[in-house]
């Protein structure tokens, strides 16, 4: 169930990031557009995992630690 909700988090976040993407993509040339497309997702879907990961403290804990 958990694994499902962050796949759907990370499909929902490189939706929204493709365009971006596409954009960038078209300043190299076509023969390479596919891969780096496909190397750039992979690298967002690696980075949000760890960010996903990462436990985010409590107001109380952030407080705490100031």
């Amino acid at each position: 169930m958990i694994r499902e909700e962050r796949q759907k988090e990370i499909e929902l976040i490189l939706n929204q990031l493709e365009n971006k993407i596409k954009k960038y993509v078209k300043e190299t040339t076509l023969d390479e557009r596919e891969d780096l497309s496909q190397d750039l997702k992979i690298k967002l879907i690696e980075k949000l995992n760890i960010l996903l990961d990462e436990k985010v403290p409590s107001f109380l804990d952030f407080t705490e630690s100031i």
